[in-house]
């Protein structure tokens, strides 16, 4: 009977191009293959009975080399970033942090002995101290690479690793100034005048003030309780298909603890929206700030866990786990993406704050991997009482007026408020004049004010227990009041 063949190197329609940058075993074990082919000696089927090792290096090797060959990111990217070419100074600089021992007279460091800080030192919480001084001191108030500190750099990747395992080979690890920093450099990555992306609907209200002044083309992508819905992904594109327009760049999600409404992304859902990323040829903008700060009893998977084509690119924050001051975040992604954000950050901020990824670096390498994840447990314990006692005041305050759903991770409380059409003038001509401060959901819309809206999203991370029962309880009279006197504003609690 003959052979099933199912060696990717048997198939001509998979060829690599020559164009493309292959490492040199790779190249030698598909080239191997092809000249045993040409030969007419019949490929194998499993590594088990391959004749040399080098075959066998072909077989196990060919589906890794495919997903390598698999990704067109040109056709994804603006032209801005095509033209973008790398800075000398900042190769020379980066070469020479290398090699701190060589002579460097080429680019413009200051001298360090010039700087009046001399020691800096950091209290964690559990006590323990931390101490900056002499060569980590000057590393912390000196010029850096554009990528990031090497040693964070390098913790990185192993944290990424164990908590996603990326299936596609070819990715990195990138900071940036704040994950917010991520998305507007990604933003100028992928969006020009028209193009078409798909968000989440309702979404983060700093991703729309990024984007819309690229004057995109917004796909809006509704969502219910396990994320945004397939079947609109899917009618969307086929859509555009149909009429021969292009289809959207990318998908952007916030899956845990989605901003503003709170939901968590299931692991099936997340399944479903990446095969279809592999049939429709979209990225996945992955914005996962409040990955850790869930209240499920299981971490969730992420969109990077799933990436065998190299589609993902995942952002993550510090500032909800560690410090939002310090402007930190990472984008994990191919590197092929990578290196134009890195292009443009060495134009720009050339690089994120020196000190602040020093400090987190010796944060993470004085907690052991148990105090770290004992420090995502206190979080979402924090977090989950804050929302467990909103939960309980709005059930009091608020029966009858709004509806809502219990947030499975994030900060925020997602309400619609049943007997107002629109929320608008109840928070900007009542509430705000009370001294009662929510926002009002158009924010996270893309038609903004120009539609009425009826939600709110309030946020419990702050207010302490007798606030949230004294806010909650006034906002309420203050829905109660407005709707039963229709629009006019209630002026200084009338």
């Amino acid at each position: 009977m003959e052979r099933e063949n199912n060696s990717f190197c048997n198939s001509s329609k998979n060829k690599i191009p020559l164009s493309f940058e292959i490492k040199r075993g790779e190249r030698a074990a598909v080239e191997a293959c092809e000249r045993r082919e040409s030969a007419g000696v019949p490929s194998t089927t499993t590594a088990t009975r391959a004749e040399s090792n080098l075959e066998k290096f072909c077989i196990n090797n060919a589906q890794m080399v495919r997903k390598k060959c698999i990704m067109d990111y040109g056709k994804f990217m603006t032209e801005i970033s095509k033209r973008r070419k790398p800075n000398l100074i900042r190769q020379l600089t980066e070469a020479y942090m290398k090699n701190p021992d060589a002579l460097f007279f080429a680019g413009g460091l200051p001298n360090p002995q010039m700087f009046p800080f001399k020691e800096i030192s950091v209290t964690y919480s559990g006590g323990t101290r931390m101490k900056l001084e002499n060569k980590d001191l000057v590393s912390a108030l000196q010029y850096g690479q554009t990528q990031g500190h090497p040693p964070l750099l390098k913790k990185w990747r192993e944290l990424q690793s164990k908590w996603h395992s990326p299936p596609y080979s070819e990715w990195d690890v990138h900071f940036v100034t704040g994950s917010m920093d991520g998305c507007s450099k990604i933003f100028e990555l992928l969006i020009e005048e028209g193009s078409p992306v798909m968000l989440q609907t309702p979404t983060y209200t700093g991703i729309l003030g990024a984007a819309m002044p690229m004057q995109p083309h917004i796909v809006p992508i509704e969502m219910d309780e396990d994320g945004v819905l397939p079947e609109d992904i899917s009618k969307a594109c086929e859509e555009r298909l149909k009429s021969g327009k292009p289809l959207p760049k990318f998908l952007y999600v916030n899956p845990t603890g989605a901003n503003p409404v709170g939901t968590v992304y299931s692991n099936e859902r997340k399944e479903e929206i990446y095969k279809l990323a592999q049939k429709y040829d979209f990225l996945i903008l992955e914005d996962d700030a409040y990955y850790f700060l869930h209240f499920l009893d299981e971490q969730p998977r992420s969109f990077l866990s799933l990436d065998v084509d190299g589609r993902v690119l995942r952002l993550d924050s510090f500032s909800k786990i560690l410090s939002a001051g310090i402007r930190l975040g990472v984008v994990t992604g191919p590197k092929p993406l990578l290196q134009k954000i890195g292009l443009h950050l060495a134009c720009s901020t050339l690089h994120p704050s020196s000190l602040s990824q020093v400090l987190v670096c010796k944060l993470l390498e004085a907690w052991s991997d148990d105090d770290l994840s004992a420090h995502f447990a206190e979080i979402r314990r924090f977090y989950r009482d804050k929302r467990d006692l909103m939960l309980k005041v709005v059930e009091k305050h608020f029966t009858g007026i709004a509806e809502w759903s219990a947030p499975k991770g994030g900060m925020f409380l997602w309400m619609k408020v049943s007997v107002m059409e629109d929320v608008y003038d109840l928070v900007m001509n009542t509430c705000v004049p009370q001294g009662v401060f929510v926002l009002p959901g158009h924010a996270f819309y893309v038609e903004g004010t120009s539609k009425p809206c009826p939600y709110l999203r309030i946020c419990y991370s702050q207010a302490q227990p007798d606030d949230v029962e004294e806010g909650l309880a006034k906002l309420a009279a203050l829905i109660r009041q407005v709707a039963k006197k229709g629009d006019e504003p209630v002026i200084n609690g009338a």
